[in-house]
């Protein structure tokens, strides 16, 4: 029996503002970042309201007017929600910048710097380093918006284009998505409706980033929009240790969390301590990348020890420019959906957003989608691009059945073999079960085979492999027996060599480019198969 949708008017009922959303004056409830050292600094959203009228104060005297841009690169800090918030409090348009290493900013400057010119963007909210990487751009530093000076905040409604945040590049150059104040601030309600947010009883517990959408959006300014409790730490302390996550929901008695679908992989193979009570979470949301359901099997049989409860998953779908979710499973029922071809649902349409694909199981389709949620247009280096049409393509290809929605990948990661398609993702989740338990995230991508073959990255989980070719034969071997299509070349590579993007996805394009240019070299190559 099919599962039922979400509810209309979760789209329609009327709703917080931008504005009251981002002020909230009188709520009780808290905020809580812990840094690396396990410091907390917590604020009551009252207090929190107080430091961003501060902040918007501080910005308008800056020289920030209505419809302003102002760039910076969020960081899971109070002190950088504080400044982003205060943007929209003094009017401005909020620019979320990717971050960058030292080692790129080269290349970072060179992409992003031509779309802030054209987006006449010249104020940068920093961090620790308080230069600025382009020319004509003014530098604030967060630090100096900090604080609570006892002011109300300016009478400035927040601009057109409330949002500019940038896809993740997976497969081309990053670009600004441009996201109205009503897109968002509807968006942020209906998040809050589907979530049942009860400020009384909720507490939103993650670890991740808020550069990205999926931490910014989803989690923080939707629990924001909803008036429920909040804690956070980085996304490092979960990439140090990846039982910090499990722990922090237990310590925090978090009843709503999510994560890239990675996330749950790496959190199934570590160790924990007895005593964990995970039984109060109702809310895991799980996307970013294809969904295994093995994986999901994996995790549960670790986090259930604990009381986390099954019906407690649910996987979603989303996108920069739907502002972030487009599909999710139904809270609080059966948790994930087992489909065709072993296939997990990424649920059904968000309220508002229409998911429109001819496909079948046998022969997917391309994506679309619909709705209010829909972005304005992009920022590039040329200028300005508006959407066109009611209907956006989202590059991704899939099916629905009986409402349910499935992902099977990037329509341009697909390769023709034996009178089918194989995604990207196929190669990926065999090779990342043959793999176990040494792998810990698996690249395919293509070379130069036409369409009929991927090369494949294997990331270990250790420096000390026991056998890495070993692990390439049978990783080999597992595909050639599941898909009947031969991966050349496999490399075996040392942790953190496969390229991600912001968001932890993928970058299967520069894993193509790193192998041809020789890049996949020296130590960070344990083992190689042509």
């Amino acid at each position: 029996m099919p599962r039922p949708d979400w509810p209309a008017r979760y789209a329609t009922d009327p709703g917080r503002t931008l504005e009251e959303i981002v002020r909230p004056f009188g709520v009780p409830q808290s905020l809580t970042f812990i840094d690396s050292t396990g410091q907390r600094r917590t604020l009551s959203y009252d207090g929190f309201a107080r430091h961003v009228a501060t902040a918007a104060s501080r910005l308008v005297r800056h020289g920030v007017r209505p419809g302003t841009p102002v760039a910076t690169t969020l960081a899971t800090s109070m002190r950088s929600v504080i400044a982003a918030l205060g943007v929209w409090a003094a009017g401005g348009t909020l620019v979320s910048l990717p971050p960058t290493r030292r080692a790129l900013r080269d290349e970072y400057e060179r992409q992003l710097g031509p779309i802030l010119s054209t987006m006449d963007c010249r104020y940068l909210i920093t961090g620790k380093d308080d230069r600025a990487p382009w020319p004509g751009v003014r530098a604030i530093p967060a630090a100096s918006l900090d604080g609570d000076d006892g002011v109300l905040p300016p009478d400035r409604q927040a601009p057109e284009v409330a949002l500019v945040q940038f896809t993740s590049g997976s497969l081309g150059a990053p670009k600004g998505v441009a996201i109205s104040r009503r897109a968002l601030a509807g968006h942020l309600n209906m998040i809050s409706r589907c979530m049942a947010h009860d400020p009384a009883y909720q507490v939103v517990a993650t670890w991740l980033p808020f550069y990205h959408d999926f931490g910014l959006v989803c989690f923080f300014l939707a629990a924001l929009c909803g008036r429920v409790t909040q804690v956070h730490m980085g996304p490092r302390e979960f990439a140090r240790d990846p039982s910090a996550w499990l722990r922090l929901l237990s310590e925090e008695k978090a009843t709503i969390t999510g994560a890239p679908h990675f996330a749950y992989r790496l959190a199934a193979r570590v160790p924990y301590p007895d005593g964990l009570d995970l039984s109060r979470v109702d809310i895991a949301f799980n996307g970013g990348e294809r969904i295994h359901w093995a994986d999901l099997e994996d995790f549960q049989k670790v986090a259930g020890r604990f009381g986390f409860r099954w019906e407690a998953h649910a996987p979603v779908y989303g996108l920069a420019e739907n502002t972030v979710g487009a599909t999710s499973t139904p809270l609080y029922q059966t948790g994930p959906e087992h489909g065709p071809g072993d296939l997990v649902s990424c649920g059904r349409a968000l309220s508002g957003t229409g998911v429109h694909c001819a496909g079948t199981p046998e022969a997917p389709g391309d994506l679309a989608i619909s709705g209010p949620w829909l972005f304005d247009g992009y920022y590039t280096g040329a200028g300005f691009q508006p959407r066109t049409g009611p209907r956006f393509a989202t590059g991704d290809a899939g099916f629905v059945v009986d409402g349910e929605v499935y992902v099977l990948g990037r329509t341009g990661e697909v390769v023709s073999t034996g009178g089918r398609n194989l995604f990207a993702e196929d190669v990926e989740v065999v090779a990342s079960q043959a793999g176990k338990p040494w792998t810990s995230g698996c690249a395919a991508f293509k070379l130069d085979h036409g369409d009929r073959q991927f090369g494949l990255c294997v990331e270990s989980s250790t420096r000390d492999l026991p056998d890495p070719a070993g692990l390439a034969r049978s990783v080999r071997a597992a595909v050639t027996a599941a898909l009947g299509t031969r991966v050349d070349p496999v490399l075996v590579v040392i942790p953190g060599t496969i390229p991600r993007t912001t968001s932890g996805k993928v970058q299967r394009a520069r894993c193509r480019d790193e192998y041809r240019s020789g890049r996949f070299t020296g130590r960070r190559v344990l083992a190689e198969l042509s």
